[in-house]
């Protein structure tokens, strides 16, 4: 009688533990982590809103390796703009290229090329405001995020795309964020995840594990979001302050002639 007992008990267990697999799995601390990792999420989003203003800017000068453009947003691309200071133009186009190796300093042996890009869409209102410098910043509609490597050595190439949706959310909902991820093309580009193929093609963050044995969600915003996002955007920022020191020159080089045309 204990045996049938025990192996009833056994049973039962098992069967609530298969209704309840995300609450027999959770942990305080990875939600309360991933509470944290999604406040720093939503505040870098906040100050990638003031870029804005190089929408406006005329960009000389850029970091080795980077190319920036401004444009028109089409889908996930942003459409390049002959006008690169025009008022209708609402995206910003960052890249940054690199060489597989390179931290090693082996970018003169062309294993491979690698580069990462950052889009920014923007909504609200057009400034009427002329200076870049005074214009305000503007709410972001979609941040689309796109990691390309190729390695010639073993013959692979890996394309990863993370797009957010819904950037200006708060609290952060990882329903809006959604991943393509493809290994020398399969699966093609527009392929959705199916339940048989889970991973495979555009699937959407919430559903990715986030408990005790399979953090992750948490793994992907610790190890890889959180810091691509602040990468870039300091490199914005770094950007417009190359470029706002460029104007400043100009000005003290004027005062410099006035000052100079004072000596008779």
């Amino acid at each position: 009688m204990k045996i049938l007992i025990i192996i009833f008990a056994i049973i039962n267990f098992s069967l609530i533990a298969q209704e309840l697999p995300e609450d027999m799995q959770s942990s305080e601390a990875i939600l309360q982590t991933e509470k944290k990792l999604d406040e720093n999420i939503v505040l870098i989003n906040k100050r990638l809103t003031s870029h804005s203003k190089l929408l406006r800017m005329k960009v000389k000068i850029l970091p080795a390796r980077t190319v920036l453009y401004k444009g028109v947003a089409n889908g996930n691309r942003c459409e390049f703009s002959k006008d690169q200071e025009a008022k209708e133009n609402n995206c910003l186009h960052l890249e940054v290229y690199d060489f597989i190796a390179s931290e090693q300093g082996l970018s003169n042996k062309g294993l491979g090329a690698k580069n990462k890009a950052m889009v920014l869409f923007f909504g609200g209102q057009v400034s009427e405001e002329n200076d870049p410098r005074k214009i305000p910043p503007r709410e972001i509609n979609q941040i689309f995020s796109r990691i390309y490597m190729e390695d010639f050595r073993n013959g692979a190439k890996v394309i990863s795309e993370v797009t957010d949706e819904a950037p200006g959310t708060d609290p952060l909902q990882n329903n809006n964020y959604f991943m393509f991820y493809q290994v020398d093309g399969y699966p093609f580009y527009g392929t959705e995840e199916t339940p048989s193929e889970k991973g495979v093609g555009r699937y959407n963050l919430a559903v990715v594990e986030n408990t005790k044995s399979h953090d992750i969600r948490n793994s992907f915003k610790k190890k890889f979001y959180v810091k691509h996002i602040d990468y870039f955007d300091k490199l914005y920022a770094k950007i417009y302050s190359f470029n706002n020191k460029g104007g400043n020159r100009e000005y003290e080089r004027n005062i410099r002639v006035l000052k100079e045309s004072l000596k008779y």
